[in-house]
């Protein structure tokens, strides 16, 4: 399924002239996002620093940085179309938790988050000639920049790391959506997978091996919202234009 994402894109970044029915667009993105994190299993002595079995307080989070995207659309006729793309954004949630700090008893706050980049695949039905449809389809995302933070009453903990073997390196997504005339679109979107990758091992100083993520889920979903700005063929006419009237002008 991977691959055939990455083909599919490759297809059309390749072939995707200004042919009929075909356009560009681009945007950034406002996400508002939750997780279903918890820690789950029959023997809590299992469990990372001393947590509790069952649910873990979590929080919305939102970010608005560094999210852009790029899409490639085909309308088919004037109710239905798809589009794909790549994009990247930065995805992540907050919880309650357990400190790494054994002399801390209470629990504290931790940030964690990837960047990911990204490639959609949505079918979407409505008035296309209006930019006013419905759209579903699926993303698969590539976590490539991994950070957490814990706070602690004598500072911030903060880890970071590249192609972080902490996070699971794809993760699929399902998402429903509508977009707006003049592009305002609005998205619901779900991990069928978690964020943090359960077979992830870590050794102490001790040498002793442990599994932080194997009894924690981590499954994201978010609401999000951005402005859709169609690149199409008149744009490059207007500013070919333009230039030509000012060219002459000189």
């Amino acid at each position: 399924m991977i691959r055939f994402y990455f083909l599919l894109l490759f297809i059309v970044l390749l072939s995707s002239g200004y042919g009929q029915g075909a356009y560009h667009a681009t945007s950034g993105e406002f996400i508002f996002s939750f997780s279903d994190a918890a820690y789950k299993t029959d023997n809590i002595a299992n469990l990372p620093n001393g947590n509790v079995n069952g649910s873990i307080t979590n929080g919305m989070r939102f970010t608005l940085w560094f999210h852009l995207n790029y899409f490639f659309h085909y309308d088919f006729n004037k109710t239905l179309g798809f589009y794909t793309g790549i994009g990247n954004r930065n995805i992540g949630f907050y919880s309650k938790e357990k400190s790494t700090d054994v002399t801390v008893t209470d629990n504290v706050e931790w940030k964690r988050r990837s960047y990911a980049l990204s490639v959609p695949l949505a079918l979407k039905i409505g008035n296309l000639e209006k930019d006013f449809y419905v759209f579903g389809g699926g993303f698969i995302e590539m976590m490539y920049h991994y950070k957490e933070k814990e706070f602690l009453s004598t500072g911030k903990r903060k880890y970071t790391e590249w192609f972080s073997p902490r996070t699971n390196r794809f993760v699929p997504s399902v998402f429903v959506g509508v977009t707006f005339p003049k592009g305002l679109t609005l998205r619901f979107t779900y991990f069928m997978d978690n964020l943090m990758n359960p077979d992830y091992v870590v050794t102490d100083n001790a040498g002793i091996a442990t599994t932080p993520y194997k009894y924690m889920s981590s499954k994201i979903f978010y609401f999000s919202f951005y402005q859709v700005i169609k690149i199409n063929k008149e744009t490059y006419k207007k500013v070919t234009n333009e230039k030509t009237q000012i060219a002459g002008r000189l």
